[in-house]
């Protein structure tokens, strides 16, 4: 199992949990500082390595948000889309 990096695992702990998940949150949290104490540069980076080598299973990911894909593809695609909804 592949190690998640820190302070990415707990975003999407945090904001990307199948039952919670806003972008819009994740939004206003980054801009008025308040419950997003991460550097929106960092997790956007480790992000777009995470997407671009693939180091998150569907079951890590699962794990982590109880959202369940079915394939690393099926992933991949929520993953840019969720890349592309950072700031």
């Amino acid at each position: 199992m592949t190690k998640i990096k820190e302070p990415l695992k707990t975003v999407l702990r945090k904001f990307c949990h199948v039952e919670c998940y806003n972008p819009q949150l994740i939004r206003e949290a980054v801009i008025i500082g308040h419950g997003f104490p991460y550097d929106i540069i960092l997790v956007k980076a480790q992000l777009r390595e995470a997407i671009d080598n693939q180091l998150i299973t569907p079951e890590e990911y699962e794990e982590l948000t109880d959202e369940d894909f079915d394939s690393q593809q099926d992933l991949q695609l929520w993953l840019e889309k969720l890349f592309t909804e950072l700031p």
